[in-house]
């Protein structure tokens, strides 16, 4: 196993963030004044070269030279309409034809704070050393597991890594990892009635997808053993930002005295405007903030308690007076990045990653070697073949589809589940209909010869025109026999989601 040293880590992080925090500069176009301090700041998002607007700048510091220069926090974007939406400024808003900054949040901060700690640094390197040194035997067949009748032959297997100090369980595309997951840590509860779990994901709605597997666990164990029942309360859900309209029924999983406090959240979540409404947005996102801040905190009372990443980063202080955790699991765990996963691993006696390192890594934005070499790897990089778990089988894709996404990434070894294709119902859901230029294919592959594009036009960086033109034509067919409803685009560049759509309003 590569040997790390703490300036390693800290010096990777700085980098990171002196790119991460750069303030992205746009020229202004048009200003319009929103009422109760609110402006509308319209951009070409393109003119010095800056990344174009998404919703993760939501909640940037905005700042302009003036005259008179001033200051104000960035309520929405809509990228869209080259629109930023700011409030609470300090001077007037800038002209048009002037300039405007956004600083985006420092979220790595905090946890380069915690590396630059000695005695941390130290705990988190030795604990890699650690796990990258122990050995395994195979993990061993489960032809049995208590309480879950439904689960397939790897799934089961998987309840084998509970045992160990370090494992994975490795999930392909829907092999039912997400279940799989909370059905062991509902069973990890049940066998040692005074374990506490620290689950950990890299969004807040993985967060809830998977807290929530495992209350479906334990509710159904609940109809035949009443300690399930008591369990499914002591599992909570921590922070304020957890999509309230996931814990409809399932009240109890959120700290609130108040269970028409998580209504009343969910009602306002399905009322969100558009982000480019900028005086109905402010007040939403108030009224919002305000009900989310009434939900405590209470990490001491939690025998699972869940929460993202960046949310344990921040409690590191309260999480370490609590730890050591009987097991610290971590979802989506191919996303976090090295420093970031050893630190938090260091809470727990034993910890469990879940994911699949063939979808997606951890983002890094500095082009340093450091950055690159620390912050770009997960700790998949420690997975071998005797401390993993790997689900085999999956229900999702039809074969054509698995067979693709078997041999490209799994080596082969992803399958369509047994039972599937004999299931009349599986097949008529995933049946293709007839499409012009595809017939009854599930895949088809068309070669555009045109290269693409990486210089900057009226669309942005990243187009494609050949390809675009295409799966316009393509789209508007199909369209017009199945339905718009029953169309899905997907591109990885904005500027080719623009040129498409200008294609398919023209």
């Amino acid at each position: 196993a590569p040997m790390f040293a703490q300036r390693d880590f800290v010096y990777a992080l700085e980098e990171e963030l002196r790119v991460s925090s750069k303030p992205l500069k746009y020229r202004v176009k048009e200003t319009r004044p929103e009422g109760a301090g609110l402006f509308r700041v319209f951009i070409d998002p393109f003119a010095y070269g800056a990344r174009g607007l998404d919703e993760s700048l939501e909640g940037a510091a905005a700042w302009w030279p003036g005259p008179p220069k001033g200051t104000a926090d960035v309520l929405s974007v809509s990228a869209e309409h080259d629109q930023i939406n700011i409030r609470y400024l300090t001077a007037p808003p800038p002209a048009q034809g002037s300039d405007i900054s956004l600083y985006p949040p420092r979220y790595l901060e905090k946890l380069k704070e915690i590396w630059e700690s000695p005695l941390v640094a130290n705990k988190c390197l030795s604990w890699l050393g650690h796990v990258s040194s122990l050995a395994f035997p195979a993990l061993p067949d489960i032809e049995e597991v208590s309480d879950f009748p439904n689960l397939r032959r790897r799934q089961r297997q998987a309840f084998g890594l509970l045992d160990r100090e370090f494992g994975f369980l490795w999930g392909p595309p829907g092999t039912g990892k997400t279940y799989t997951l909370g059905a062991m840590l509902a069973h990890y509860l049940r066998r040692y009635p005074a374990a506490r779990i620290l689950l950990l994901s890299t969004t807040n709605s993985a967060v809830d997808l998977a807290l929530i597997s495992v209350d479906r666990h334990l509710e159904g164990i609940a109809r035949a053993d009443r300690s399930a029942a008591l369990l499914r309360k002591q599992i909570k859900r921590i922070g304020h930002h957890f999509i309230a309209a996931n814990y409809k029924e399932r009240e109890h999983l959120l700290p609130a005295a108040d269970p028409d406090l998580v209504t009343q959240i969910a009602a306002l979540e399905a009322l969100m405007p558009e982000r480019s409404d900028a005086s109905k947005y402010a007040a939403w996102k108030d009224k919002i903030e305000a009900l989310r801040k009434q939900i405590p905190k209470p990490l001491r009372e939690a025998r699972l308690a869940a929460m993202t990443t960046t949310a344990a980063t921040f409690h590191f202080s309260a999480l370490q007076e609590l730890a050591p955790y009987s097991l610290v699991v971590f979802d989506e765990s191919s996303q976090v990045s090295l420093p970031h996963a050893s630190v938090l691993a260091g809470l727990g006696k034993k910890t469990l990653f879940a994911g699949d390192h063939k979808q997606l890594a951890p983002i890094v934005q500095s082009d340093h070697p450091d950055a690159k070499k620390y912050l770009s790897v997960s700790m998949f990089d420690y997975m071998t073949v005797h401390n993993r778990c790997l689900l085999n089988e999956q229900s999702r894709m039809t074969e054509e589809i698995c067979d693709i996404v078997s041999h490209v990434f799994y080596e082969g070894e992803l399958m369509v589940a047994d039972g599937c294709e004999d299931n009349a119902l599986w097949r008529s859901e995933r049946r293709s209909p007839p499409l012009p230029k595809i017939g009854s294919k599930r895949v088809h592959l068309e070669m555009c010869q045109e290269e693409g594009s990486f210089k900057l036009t009226r669309y942005g960086i990243g187009t494609r025109y050949k390809s675009a033109e295409y799966v316009s034509e393509l789209a508007s067919s199909c369209a017009a026999q199945i339905g718009e409803d029953s169309v899905l685009v997907l591109t990885p560049y904005r500027a080719q989601r623009a040129l498409i759509k200008t294609f398919l309003r023209n």
